[in-house]
């Protein structure tokens, strides 16, 4: 602890951010100035902005059946030679990968990497 009158220095070692108060009132006043002159702000300005937008063909169903009851009872004996789209279970070929059941399947390609694949996200 430190003793009335004591000269050591004070070091801020307090997490909490300090706010340069004339920086962001400067900053404040500048956007105001713009807004009443009527000019736009430059986030809508910058280029990466409007090119981040892309127009999309909306989704589409299906034109082929799925045929998830194709496999029902059948048996298949894999081993480490056998080709990736002919092991057990269901073989995407947009995503070049093989799952074990229907469920797995049906989350697959209603799923965030295999409709990125398709390019729509």
């Amino acid at each position: 602890m430190t003793k009335p009158g004591d000269k050591t220095q004070f070091i801020d070692n307090t997490v909490r951010r300090k706010w340069d108060k004339e920086e962001y009132e400067k900053r404040a006043k500048e956007r105001i100035a713009r807004e009443e002159a009527g000019i736009e702000s430059d986030d809508e300005n910058n280029e990466a902005y409007e090119n981040a937008l892309v127009e999309r063909v909306p989704l589409q169903a299906r034109d082929y059946e799925l045929q998830l009851e194709s496999r029902v009872g059948k048996t298949n004996v894999i081993t480490s030679a056998t080709p990736a789209g002919e092991q057990g279970g269901y073989y995407c070929e947009v995503c070049n990968c093989a799952l074990k059941d229907s469920a797995s399947y049906l989350d697959h390609i209603n799923g965030k990497k295999h409709n990125k694949a398709l390019g729509f996200m």
